[in-house]
């Protein structure tokens, strides 16, 4: 004679779709330009996002528009991240710290955008269109002593944001780049995650300021080398999806060449090229589903950007990386990405808001 308790088992076990491999996540990036305006919707969508339970969130940068990058409002938004009641893990964007200007310019610039501005603000901003100021980055705050803020604020530990935090695996902890705290990774029903902190605004690569250059160049080495980790992983643990989260958008949309499917700004010489490059190869070789998954340029896209179909090449190469492009501001929405590691496609993409 069955006990409830084992019919109730086997009836689990029978219902469609009770595979352990399913899961949902959520996608999220360039939110609340706007304040104090976009702040309800923003709550708002968080609610959302809380409602529909999924296993973690990513929020891939831009935190804001145009505020002053202080620790006062580092933390307001921190808060803000704890709102999330499943896991929060968080790549930064450029509004953050690549952008940021000193309070006084932000200031003025967020009452000129507003129509208020006073003769002091515009004053104070109208030089800064000339090209000396612009050569010099005049009006720029330290971007460098911001990025060291922003990383005490988030990323103090080896573990995400929100009420339940996931325990992470940092670049920090396991290489020589131990400057680089918020590049992670972490696995979930059989499918590697990574951040790679890679920014829209040139990846803060101006060959008019070596100080900012310095730092370009060695996060974007720790970029490649973490990259190059994930997938060393993905094969050790015979993952069978690989998805790779970033704030910068790699692409335009014009056609691309025998590299690239669509047009990688910057081309070959520019600031995103090599982690382009990495994510094109190690993702090829892996051979199985690849997502990126980035924000920037604020228009929901799901498509293959790496995808050549050049010459008499057949079938096409790269076609096993998939990208997707969150939604940004004023759109304060998010994306709910499925997966389902027993279909060929493993991934799918519903808006959220």
């Amino acid at each position: 004679m069955w006990s409830r308790t084992a019919l109730a088992a086997v009836l689990f076990l029978c219902v469609p779709g009770a595979r352990a491999d399913q899961f949902d996540f959520v996608a999220l990036g360039d939110t609340a330009y706007r304040v104090p305006e976009d702040l309800p919707a923003y709550d708002a969508l968080i609610d959302t996002i809380n409602a529909a339970k999924p296993a973690f969130s990513i929020h891939v940068g831009d935190i804001w528009g145009a505020s002053p990058c202080t620790a006062a409002e580092y933390e307001k938004m921190h808060e803000r991240f704890q709102k999330f009641s499943a896991p929060l893990v968080y790549t930064p964007g450029d509004n953050e710290w690549v952008d940021c200007r000193t309070p006084e310019v932000i200031t003025a610039y967020v009452r000129f955008m507003r129509q208020e501005a006073s003769p002091a603000d515009l004053a104070l901003l109208g030089p800064l269109r000339t090209f000396d100021a612009a050569y010099t980055r005049a009006g720029y705050d330290d971007v460098v002593s911001r990025l060291a803020d922003l990383r005490r604020v988030f990323f103090p530990r080896a573990e995400s944001l929100g009420r339940k935090p996931l325990r992470l695996t940092r670049q920090s902890d396991v290489s020589e780049f131990e400057d680089v705290p918020e590049n992670a990774k972490w696995t979930h029903r059989g499918v590697l995650f990574a951040t790679v902190h890679v920014p829209g605004s040139q990846n803060d690569f101006f060959i008019n300021d070596e100080k900012t250059a310095a730092e370009a160049i060695r996060r974007n080495r720790a970029a490649v080398a973490w990259l190059e980790s994930a997938f060393v992983d993905a094969k050790a643990a015979d993952a069978k999806a690989v998805v790779i989260a970033m704030h910068a958008s790699l692409f335009f949309a014009g056609p691309g060449d025998e590299e690239f499917g669509h047009t990688l700004r910057g081309g070959g010489s520019g600031p995103f090229y090599w982690v382009a490059r990495a994510l094109r190869d190690l993702g090829s070789e892996f051979g199985r589903p690849v997502l990126l998954v980035h924000g920037d340029f604020h228009q929901f896209i799901v498509d293959k950007p790496f995808r050549v179909t050049t010459g008499e090449v057949t079938p096409a190469r790269y076609d096993n990386i998939t990208r997707l492009q969150v939604y940004g501001a004023p759109d304060v929405r998010a994306v709910r990405v499925s997966v389902d590691t027993d279909t060929p496609w493993v991934f799918g993409f519903a808006p959220l808001y």
